[in-house]
């Protein structure tokens, strides 16, 4: 397998090979081949600093790692590593793998062993802990997902907030329940928006413009209700979220891209500064395996998105 990436690199963290002395990485505007493994397992990139974990590798990790995050992944097993979550607030929470989130008010705090500034009982089966600017969304094994963060921008909660299901308390998004291609099996957030995507791969999303030039995100919903997302017919396999950018994946392969590409996020080359319209990206390629009588297919089989980069991991197939 293979992991593709474009955007932000600034800190190397699209380069997973030792950085010569002195090296000032370069942004990449296209998809780039940038690590091969056995089998790509999960990949969890931040603001500085990507980490994959890979089948023959285990973690690997490339870019401007924190020192505080060193200290989180050795402290945090891969699974509790995954329900981890930090807004650009700097909020942290985690959850116990049982049937508790906690939230801290930093990620030193949170390090240091502190208690918790809030702790929500009574949510198990918690499989995805995800964040977006202001706040969290968390999604559970029976497809329930819920949200909380900043009143402010209530628009990032998918549902209104009450006095009986605040803002700031973990409550459920009920427009994403009964739906009719089955329950929601995966989220993502970045920046102020949200996305969700269905058993039956639909994908809905809601949010609040932020600092995003609304005219770069229109063809998604900028509400507080979970609205579907059509991007011309195809149903949806995989979806990922950036800062102002969105990647998805078809259940056909095709990869098609939305938003800013200020550094080339998108993969559109560095002439584009932005697609207003989802436009479809290619990483190209079927070749001939010399003397073989074969021919290789890159096939994408996921996606993921950081903030202001996107990678596609990619099957070969003969």
């Amino acid at each position: 397998m293979e992991l593709h990436a474009a955007g932000l690199n600034a800190w190397g963290q699209l380069r997973f090979e030792k950085l010569e002395a002195n090296e000032e990485p370069d942004d990449i505007s296209t998809f780039t081949c940038v690590l091969s493994d056995d089998k790509i397992i999960h990949v969890r990139p931040f603001f500085s600093y990507t980490v994959v974990d890979t089948k023959t590798s285990g973690l690997l990790s490339a870019g401007l790692v924190p020192k505080e995050r060193l200290a989180l992944r050795t402290a945090m097993t891969k699974t509790t590593y995954s329900h981890f979550a930090e807004a650009s607030n700097g909020i942290v929470v985690v959850h116990d793998g049982d049937q508790s989130v906690t939230q801290h008010p930093s990620l030193p705090s949170l390090l240091s062993n502190n208690p918790p500034s809030h702790t929500f009982p009574n949510f198990p089966n918690i499989t995805q802990l995800v964040s977006f600017d202001t706040g969290f969304a968390a999604l559970s094994s029976t497809g329930a997902v819920y949200t909380w963060g900043d009143e402010r921008y209530a628009a990032c909660l998918g549902r209104e907030p009450t006095s009986e299901s605040p803002a700031s308390t973990p409550s459920l998004v009920s427009d994403l329940t009964n739906l009719p291609t089955g329950p929601i099996t995966k989220l993502s957030a970045g920046g102020y928006l949200v996305a969700a995507l269905t058993a039956g791969n639909d994908l809905y999303c809601w949010g609040h413009p932020g600092r995003t030039p609304a005219s770069i995100l229109s063809e998604v919903p900028m509400t507080e209700s979970a609205s579907p997302v059509v991007i011309d017919e195809f149903d949806i396999a995989d979806v990922a979220v950036g800062e102002a950018h969105l990647v998805a994946l078809t259940t056909t392969g095709e990869v098609f891209v939305l938003g800013d590409n200020s550094n080339g996020q998108l993969g559109l080359g560095p002439q584009v500064t932005a697609a207003a319209g989802w436009t479809r990206v290619s990483i190209g390629v079927d070749k001939e395996l010399s003397g073989k009588g074969l021919s290789e297919t890159k096939v994408v089989v996921g996606v993921a998105a950081g903030p202001r980069n996107s990678f596609l991991i990619v099957q070969n197939q003969t």
